[in-house]
């Protein structure tokens, strides 16, 4: 293996696969590979964690291994029985900055005890446009209040000897459009975007965040290409005018976002000339994509169309962040396993009368298009109902759904008449603003059931205060799954 192909493989970044150390990863490894992004189908629970990030380092102890826990809606250690805390946009809503620090600093720790000592993390968009897919994970639509609470996650992150990554620059919260649909537009001019709109980006950079994301927006008043393959973005404004020497990392380039633009080969040359320095490949990229993307790399330097010297320089990058997670570094702080709920309960907020009157409940759920950034959703919120002596039945209804407002219309009535005044009706929305469908439904069921309780699990838009009780948690975590229960029942668990 030549010290070129070592170069080409030390800028990528694949998924894994698999829950266990797979095959295919033997000879990219060998090959130096840079390291890996690590998904929720790799994970089972933690000790599962702990195994594989062992077996990966026992390969090579010098690989990067990173992951997409913000917290919140986009997390991959929940699911496993790993920690649960309120995503950016609750932490925003109780806006105490220490507070959003010590949240950081569990995902810190907790990530550290996994192994893992790289989180892509956190987005540090503004949510300016309440149409973006991003709301939720925006800790404002006010950038100022985005700058302060970006810096003191940041902090709390890396205080635990994990790095941070600023992510999605130049900014998504502008645009509706899904980075991994399509690529959204920033219809900005270069002064609007140095002024101000950056903000953000400049705060986690003087606290000292050790990598940036950069995503797939198109900056036409820089560039007509996506800004992960943009020189002008990421040279010009992020290197030059930000003045950030960190590692860059792009964005999946398996997102429409960019490979509607460039294929997989010529997208990792272009992001690499561009100023990038590690390549996120994407969830479904593994061996074929890498060997790729490493003989692209390849072939432009020997051409001439890529300088050796940017690899080197990407690699001189990735070797300094990587000394922040050491094996020998020491743990800076203790795990508090209830951090998570106390600040759940902090930033929920409660209208009307939403208590559970009866010993039946509805749970009518109307489910957005879930971005392929984040989980499942509120999954245990009818388990966290069903406790000794409530009934809980469920119905939910998509898009797609068949007569889906047929269905949650005869669902409320008849179980209306089944339970009288001992059934409660529960309707359960994330972000319903967004989503044209969900707007006749809930006009019909505030039309002729106002005395339903309606639970926003998502960023919240719309005004539900005609209802008999109205519940927002600003994300759906489990642990704001439990404070919005607890504010169901009048019950701390």
């Amino acid at each position: 293996m030549d010290h070129l192909e070592r170069l080409a493989h030390a800028v990528l970044f694949p998924a894994l696969g698999r829950p266990v150390v797979p095959r295919w990863i033997d000879g990219p490894v060998a090959a130096g590979l840079g390291g890996f992004v690590l998904f929720g189908k790799d994970i089972v629970d933690q000790d599962q964690l702990r195994g594989l990030t062992a077996g990966l380092r026992e390969l090579s102890p010098s690989l990067h291994l990173a992951i997409d826990e913000e917290g919140g809606d986009v997390t991959r250690l929940e699911a496993a029985g790993g920690i649960s805390t309120p995503g950016n946009l609750a932490l925003g809503r109780i806006d105490d900055l220490d507070a959003t620090r010590a949240c950081a600093h569990q995902i810190g720790l907790a990530l550290r005890a996994a192994g893992v000592t790289w989180d892509l993390a956190p987005a540090v968009d503004t949510a300016v446009n309440p149409f973006s897919p991003n709301g939720v994970r925006c800790f404002s639509g006010i950038r100022a209040h985005v700058a302060a609470h970006a810096a003191a996650w940041v902090e709390g992150l890396q205080a635990a000897g994990v790095s941070a990554c600023a992510k999605h620059f130049p900014g998504h919260g502008l645009s509706g459009t899904d980075a991994h649909l399509g690529t959204p537009d920033l219809d900005l001019s270069r002064d609007e975007l140095v002024d101000h709109y950056l903000d953000p980006f400049r705060s986690a950079i003087a606290a000292g965040v050790d990598s940036i994301m950069v995503s797939h927006p198109r900056v036409s008043a820089l560039d007509e290409l996506p800004a992960s393959i943009s020189a002008s973005v990421i040279t010009g404004l992020l290197r030059d005018e930000l003045g950030f020497d960190g590692v860059v990392i792009t964005d999946a380039l398996e997102m429409r976002g960019v490979a509607d633009v460039a294929p997989l080969g010529e997208a990792a040359v272009l992001a690499l000339r561009a100023g990038a320095d590690a390549l996120c490949l994407g969830a479904w990229a593994y061996g074929e994509d890498v060997r790729t993307a490493a003989h692209a790399i390849v072939e432009a330097v020997r051409t001439g169309d890529l300088p050796a010297e940017r690899l080197e320089q990407a690699a001189d990058r990735l070797r300094r962040m990587g000394r922040r997670g050491a094996p020998d570094s020491p743990l800076d702080g203790e795990a508090d396993s209830g951090l998570g709920l106390r600040l759940a309960r902090r930033a929920a907020r409660v209208s009307g009368d939403p208590l559970l009157r009866g010993d039946a409940t509805l749970v009518v759920r109307l489910e957005p298009v879930a971005s392929p950034a984040s989980g499942g959703g509120p999954g245990n919120v009818e388990t966290l109902l069903a406790t000794p002596g409530r009934t809980v039945e469920q119905v939910t209804v998509a898009a797609g759904t068949y007569n889906g407002p047929g269905i949650v219309h005869a669902a409320i009535s008849e179980f209306r008449e089944q339970y009288g005044a001992s059934g409660d009706v529960v309707i359960l929305v994330r972000s319903p603003h967004r989503f044209e469908w969900q707007a006749p439904i809930l006009d019909r069921i505030l039309a002729t059931t106002p005395d339903v309780v309606v639970l926003d699990m998502g960023f919240p838009q719309l005004d539900f205060s005609a209802a008999r009780g109205w519940v927002r948690t600003f994300g759906a975590s489990r642990v704001c799954a439990e404070a919005a229960v607890e504010a169901l029942t009048g019950r701390r668990g």
